[in-house]
C-alpha cells in the first residue's frame, strides 16, 4: 500500500466516521425529552460484566480496521453506508429520541474497581444517555465487518465476525443498550448496504450502455 493509497483511505475514514460523530453529537444536544425503553425478558436474562468494557471499546480499532484492510473500492463503499447509518439514525433520533432506565450503576464503586470498572465508569461519565435506537456501535460494526469479509481470507473473515459478534454483545452485557437497538441498528445496516450496493449497480449499468 503506498502513500497515496492510504491517504485516501484515511480521507475515506475521515469522512465517513467523521460524519456518524458530527450527527451523534449533534442529535445527542438537541433532542428534547426522550422516549424511555423498556427491557425485554432476554434484555434482563442477559448478565452485567464490566469486563466487557474492553470489547466495547475494541469497536474503535474495529471500525478503522475495516478502512485499511478492505479493497479500496469497498472501503469507498463503506464510506457511503456510514455516512447513510449516521443520516438515518441521526434522523430517527430527532424524531423519536429514546433513553432507559441505565443498570443502576454505583460510580464510586466502580472507579474503585479494577481497570474494567474504572474504564466503564469514565465511559459512563461521557456517553450520551439518548440514541438508542437504532445502535450505531452495531450498525456500524456490521456494515464494517461486510466490508472485510473475503472468500480470499477465510481465516481473517472469521477472526472479524467473531469480533463483530463480541462487539455487538457488549452493548447488551455493559446495559448500555437494549435487544431492539441491536435489531434496528442490524437492519439500518443492511438497509444502508442495500443503498449502497444498488446504486453501485445502477451506476455500473448506465456507464457500461
Amino acid at each position: 500500500m503506498n502513500s497515496r493509497e492510504l491517504f485516501t483511505r484515511f480521507i475515506y475514514c475521515l469522512l465517513g466516521w467523521g460524519t456518524v460523530g458530527i450527527v451523534y453529537q449533534y442529535t445527542g444536544q438537541v433532542t428534547g425529552q426522550a422516549h424511555v425503553l423498556s427491557p425485554s425478558e432476554l434484555d434482563n436474562a442477559v448478565p452485567f460484566s464490566p469486563d466487557a468494557i474492553w470489547l466495547y471499546l475494541s469497536f474503535f480499532l474495529f471500525i478503522p480496521l475495516g478502512y485499511f484492510l478492505s479493497p479500496l473500492k469497498k472501503a469507498y463503499s463503506l464510506m457511503y453506508a456510514m455516512q447513510l447509518c449516521a443520516l438515518v439514525s441521526g434522523a430517527v433520533y430527532l424524531w423519536y429520541p429514546t433513553t432507559m432506565l441505565y443498570h443502576d450503576y454505583d460510580l464510586l464503586a466502580l472507579s474503585g474497581q479494577a481497570l474494567s470498572g474504572q474504564a466503564l465508569s469514565a465511559l459512563i461519565n461521557i456517553d450520551s444517555p439518548q440514541n438508542l435506537l437504532p445502535s450505531l456501535h452495531v450498525s456500524l460494526t456490521l456494515i464494517v465487518l461486510n466490508a472485510l469479509w473475503s472468500t480470499q481470507q477465510k481465516f481473517r473473515t472469521v477472526l472479524a465476525v467473531i469480533w463483530a459478534i463480541a462487539i455487538c454483545t457488549s452493548v447488551l452485557v455493559l446495559k448500555r443498550h437494549l435487544v431492539i437497538d441491536v435489531v434496528t441498528g442490524a437492519l439500518t445496516a443492511c438497509g444502508a448496504l442495500l443503498i449502497v450496493h444498488t446504486a453501485k449497480f445502477v451506476l455500473k449499468r448506465n456507464t457500461d450502455e
